[in-house]
């Protein structure tokens, strides 16, 4: 017998180091040290340097900018201040139109940064000198020689006007920003940035009120800036190799930038363009947005920037130094100056130099790796020897001796290992003859151990399988899959040759096979219905008390199915039978009573976890059900606020420019808009209260006999105008002879004028609204006098699609781009409609097809008389 190899002591250390290892490692280490402290203090001296100068640059930049703006934004308020003091001294004539343009016109020869200089009075008039994309120069006015009208003129040598170029009905200088400011400021200020009126760009006007003698104002005299120019001026300047810079004001919106983004988007309203400002927040620029962004988080508010600030920022993972400078006037103006330089602008050459300090500790390591290796190598090699000879030893070839060597210390350890090997050879011979002894006596035990073991590992595996199956049940609440995965599970721990279960339907007196696995060779039945009265052996009868059956099918049964051995088991819940399981094994093969007490273990979860099921899926019901109604009450709230605000809101702003209005006509159009909202937020609140009032049925109606014949033209009448106004074609279809209707006259002709409403809002121009009158008598029963059933039809060349129709009648929803005409609306008419019908126990149906919408209201009333058609 051959030593087996033996533990590892309990004084042998867990962590073992080679000798050659423990050699090289020193030399390592040392050189590692030495190299990386080397490099890190270069690195850092490399950033701090660079830190510095890209601080120094980024102050640069930013005084720059600064200085530039200092100068860009001085040269208009000089302009206006020189103005206003020549009109004050009377240098400048008001009155004399051509000498005021003449004035303007050299301003605008001396001041080329400015466009354009104006002077509006408080009378509406103006005289301004612009300057047109190409360079010339032109005359904007509006006197007593142009009518009132803004013209545009070619300017002629000495500044006088030439040949008229366009006119314009619509402008008047008093309703614009720089001169609003002025007049509300009552001195030199500056207005907001605003889209040009001459051009598709921003601008901001340095604007200044002038005054008589007695305090009266005479007017604004104003010269604008063009942003363009500030963008170009950032755009030019470098900043390191790829910085950027750009220019915000408090609310974080752009006023220019070094790139080639516009600080404003273009939206076409109609035939016209309109600027948009853009937030830096919302920049397309990456850079401009996330630093934007950054600052933003970091401050808080734009508002709490006082001072220079120094940031530093990674975008993209890659570092940026960023710097924030707040820049005002005396005038008003409040803006921030923003400086992004990427670090790696300047980092270029310590990377470099950090690449070629990495590369030279990597040498050394190899240097000094190598020499450790041939040094250990020289002194291991006779270490090796005794290494060797003693792994022989522990691998059964006891006979090994070793010759000694001129080294002291390993001939002490050659004869030491030698003698050694020789008491090894004796021991394990004596360790041979025992264990023969002691293997026979453990065969003998462990076939003993082989009996208990087999019956424990029959209870530990149907222990395992119930709470294995225990767990899926109990871990999903779909009872589908809780009963596939029994009988899946049952198959596998029973090698059946079938499993199935099967649902109980006591109301129906049935039970349906639900479930099974099975051999391919056998017969399916999933899905079969079964009669609990269809029971010769009363087996569905014992199940239905609780009781298992274990029972053998000695001919063939259930489909068709060889004869087996069948264990059926009851799924038993506090309300009754919920389900069966049933086993089926070959004929020769019987259930165990562990077997049996596992499927009853098995049955039980079974029934817990369908009960929870059902609970949850009956609780999932009612939560959908509060979710729907709680989303309901939520859009309806939503929809009566905005509909509620939004005619106050108009009003209110109808008040107001009402007290600015100039003249007397446009009074009387605020006048209009005041009433035309005012009748639109009383219609609201009065559908509202209507539409509330149908629901809570809380007013009973009054029906009366109506004439239609005479009673429908004026509702007809109220139509024509807008039929007429719209180029709409109207028909109206009525029979030879009319009944009297007996129905409540305000709910009928309010529920045919919605109708209506809706006919000419939706049909387009030179298309046809028909209105039809039809009345059939019902006179099936006998004794009982006819019935009349009247249907009013309103059909219109629109088509509605198909997926809007089952929500026109809902409350507040109007088709989306359906109003041709702009005229809004509430989105309560047809729900209106709807309860009213109801309300005269009417119905009302529409189709959609072909082009045509078509609404449908049927009445039924007893006939009492007949009024024959003129």
């Amino acid at each position: 017998m051959r030593p087996q190899e033996s533990s590892r002591p309990a004084s042998q250390p867990l962590l073992r180091v080679p000798l050659r290892a423990l050699l090289i490692i020193p030399f390592i280490v040392q050189i590692s040290i030495a190299v990386g402290l080397t490099a890190v203090f270069s690195l850092r001296n490399g950033q701090k340097a660079v830190n510095e100068v890209a601080s120094q640059l980024r102050d640069e930049v930013t005084a720059r900018i600064s200085q530039h703006l200092v100068d860009y934004v001085e040269t208009p308020q000089l302009v206006t201040q020189i103005n206003a003091n020549a009109i004050q001294f009377g240098t400048l004539d008001l009155q004399n139109a051509a000498s005021l343009e003449r004035h303007l016109w050299q301003q605008m020869h001396v001041f080329n940064s400015v466009q354009p200089i104006a002077f509006g009075s408080e009378q509406g008039n103006i005289h301004s000198v612009d300057r047109m994309p190409d360079g010339s120069l032109v005359i904007r006015a509006i006197d007593s020689s142009t009518n009132g009208k803004y013209h545009t003129y070619s300017v002629a040598q000495r500044g006088n006007r030439a040949r008229l170029l366009t006119v314009n009905t619509s402008f008047d200088p008093r309703t614009r920003p720089w001169y609003v400011k002025a007049v509300q400021a009552r001195q030199p200020t500056w207005t907001g940035v605003y889209p040009y009126y001459s051009s598709l760009g921003l601008a901001i006007s340095a604007t200044r009120p002038v005054y008589d003698e007695t305090g009266r104002l005479l007017g604004v005299t104003n010269a604008t800036l063009s942003l363009v120019e500030l963008g170009n001026f950032l755009s030019n300047l470098k900043i390191g190799r790829s910085g950027q810079t750009f220019i915000m004001e408090r609310s974080g919106n752009l006023i220019a930038n070094s790139t080639s983004e516009q600080p404003f988007l273009l939206q076409r309203s109609g035939r016209e363009q309109k600027q948009e400002r853009i937030a830096a927040i919302a920049s397309r620029n990456q850079v401009t947005r996330l630093t934007t962004q950054y600052i933003e988080r970091y401050f808080g508010t734009f508002n709490n920037i006082r001072h220079n600030q120094q940031l530093a920022h990674a975008i993209g993972g890659q570092q940026y130094l960023i710097q924030v400078a707040p820049f005002s006037d005396l005038h008003g103006l409040d803006w921030l100056i923003v400086v992004v330089v990427p670090e790696a602008d300047f980092m270029e050459h310590i990377e470099v130099n950090t690449r070629i300090t990495i590369l030279l500790c990597f040498i050394a390591l190899a240097v000094s790796t190598l020499i450790g290796i041939l040094t250990s190598r020289w002194i291991a090699h006779a270490i090796t020897r005794v290494v060797i000879a003693a792994q022989e030893i522990a691998n059964g070839k006891l006979n090994q001796t070793i010759t000694a060597r001129n080294i002291k210390e390993l001939d002490e350890l050659t004869q030491a290992f030698n003698q050694m090997s020789t008491q090894l050879q004796a021991a394990f011979t004596d360790i041979e003859a025992a264990n023969e002894e002691l293997e026979e006596r453990v065969e003998q035990r462990t076939a003993e151990l082989q009996e208990q073991s087999l019956q424990l590992k029959q209870t530990f595996d149907l222990e395992a399988t119930l709470k294995r199956i225990t767990d899926h049940v109990r871990d999903t609440l779909d009872e589908a899959q809780i009963l596939q995965t029994v009988v899946r599970e049952l198959t596998a721990v029973f090698m059946a040759e079938c499993c199935s279960t099967a649902i109980y339907d006591l109301e129906q007196n049935v039970l349906i096979v639900s479930y099974e696995y099975m051999n391919p060779s056998w017969v399916a039945s999933q899905g079969q219905r079964i009669l609990l009265d269809d029971d010769p052996f009363s087996i569905h009868q014992a199940l239905l008390q609780g009781q298992y059956l274990q029972f053998c099918q000695l001919f063939p049964r259930f489909g068709g199915r060889p004869q087996a051995t069948i264990l059926a088991c009851p799924v038993f819940g506090e309300q009754g039978i919920l389900a069966d399981i049933w086993l089926f094994r070959q004929p020769d093969q019987i259930y165990s009573e562990l077997e049996i007490r596992l499927v009853q273990q098995v049955a039980n979860q079974c029934a817990i976890a369908i009960r929870q099921a059902r609970l949850y899926q009956a609780a999932q019901s009612q939560v959908e059900e509060l979710q729907k109604l709680h989303r309901l009450k939520d859009d309806f709230l939503n929809t009566v606020s905005h509909e509620l605000r939004t005619p106050i809101s108009n009003m209110k702003l109808a008040i107001h420019m009402l007290r600015l209005a100039p003249n007397p006509e446009r009074q009387q159009q605020y006048f209009k808009i005041l009433e035309t909202e005012c009748k639109r937020e009383v219609e609201l609140i009065n559908d509202l209260l209507d539409l509330q009032r149908l629901e809570a049925n809380s007013q009973l109606i009054t029906l009366k006999p109506i004439d239609l014949q005479e009673w429908l033209p004026p509702i007809i009448q109220s139509f024509q105008s807008r039929l007429y106004d719209r180029q709409q074609t109207f028909t109206l279809n009525l029979p030879a002879t009319i009944h009297i209707l007996h129905s409540n006259p305000d709910s009928l002709g309010r529920l045919l004028a919605e109708l209506l409403n809706n006919a000419c809002k939706y049909t387009p121009p030179h298309c046809e609204i028909c209105f039809t009158l039809e009345q059939n008598l019902d006179e099936s029963r006998l004794n009982d006098p006819p019935v009349l059933i009247t249907r009013f039809e309103v059909r219109n060349q629109a088509e509605i699609p198909p997926a809007e129709i089952p929500h026109i009648f809902e409350k507040f929803y109007r088709l989306p781009n359906a109003d041709l005409w702009n005229q809004g609306g509430t989105g309560l008419g047809l729900a209106l409609v709807k309860k009213l019908v109801e309300q005269l126990e009417g119905e009302v149906t529409v189709n959609s097809e072909n082009g045509w919408t078509t609404f449908k209201v049927m009445l039924t009333s007893t006939l009492t008389t007949v009024v024959n058609k003129c």
